[in-house]
């Protein structure tokens, strides 16, 4: 295409409306890309208190739809097709605190293409919106041909990364969806449940007595425990049935499901409970965990 003056409005033939058109279905493969993308990208990550969820999707949203098709690009590697991991909740926290994200796994070699690929997509875009107008003559037959050929060739490169894209969209809401049933299912509802309990800081204290020092045989009093935790949690052991729904740190430890607990003898001729971290749990109870008024439940997808 030659680099002229173009008519603010062109004599209009069939060649030419034929251009317009073309400009018309590439703009709207573009938006469609960046479409998908703000899809992908306004609940790739969610985090925060469970009551101000909704206000933190509203928010991420309303951000999310005032960024560039090249942002959106940048931080849909960044955020999605990049792994970025676990992001560790806030120390301090006195109710249940939530982290959702989205991973599309990926070697390095797919995310290097894609990097690459989706540059030039928006290279194309911001080609079509800033520079077509002056290269295209429309009084030019061979500027007409060139200009139909170049956008054909601009649609046919968009294409693919339109299809690549909605074929994530299709599988997150296909996996949220799954998720979604999940999380309202009793099954769901019994984990997050379990997931509250065994992150609380009575639990976790609980284990790190547990760990440190339990007697010879590998048993814990607790009793013994308890008294510890009343030295270093006296509120959190106060607000335990208002918090967890238990009276008594027996029954919030066989909530949890991470416990043994028995009965033993004792010389006087009374009971007293011993507790152990099953086997099976000992890695989901470590000692140096978060010890201030609450801590933090994660979660990812």
């Amino acid at each position: 295409m030659t680099s002229t003056s173009t008519p603010a409005e062109p004599h209009r033939t069939p060649e030419i409306d034929e251009v317009f058109r073309r400009i018309g279905r590439n703009l709207l493969l573009f938006q469609h890309i960046e479409h998908l993308l703000k899809q992908l990208m306004a609940s790739a990550r969610i985090e925060g208190p469970l009551q101000s969820m909704q206000t933190n999707l509203d928010e991420r949203r309303a951000k999310i739809h005032k960024q560039t098709l090249g942002q959106l690009a940048g931080q849909f590697v960044d955020d999605v097709l990049a792994d970025a991991g676990e992001r560790d909740g806030p120390e301090n926290v006195d109710e249940a605190w939530f982290s959702f994200g989205i991973s599309i796994q990926a070697d390095s070699a797919f995310v290097e293409q894609h990097t690459a690929e989706m540059k030039a997509v928006v290279d194309a875009r911001n080609d079509l919106i800033h520079h077509f107008l002056p290269r295209w003559s429309p009084a030019s037959d061979d500027s007409t041909r060139e200009a139909l050929a170049y956008l054909d060739e601009q649609r046919a490169r968009a294409l693919p990364m339109r299809d690549r894209l909605l074929g994530f969209v299709n599988s997150v809401q296909s996996a949220a969806k799954a998720h979604a049933e999940f999380m309202t299912s009793p099954e769901g509802a019994r984990e997050i449940e379990l997931l509250w309990l065994r992150h609380s800081r009575l639990v976790l204290l609980l284990g790190e007595i547990a760990q440190k020092t339990p007697r010879a045989d590998g048993w814990t009093v607790l009793a013994s425990a308890g008294n510890l935790i009343r030295q270093r949690a006296p509120e959190e052991l106060e607000q335990m049935h208002e918090r967890y729904g238990h009276r008594t740190l027996k029954k919030l430890m066989l909530a949890t499901e991470l416990f043994d607990i028995e009965e033993e003898p004792t010389p006087g001729g009374g009971a007293r409970t011993v507790y152990r971290i099953n086997p099976r749990f000992e890695l989901q109870i470590q000692p140096g965990q978060p010890t201030g008024p609450g801590t933090a439940v994660s979660g990812s997808s």
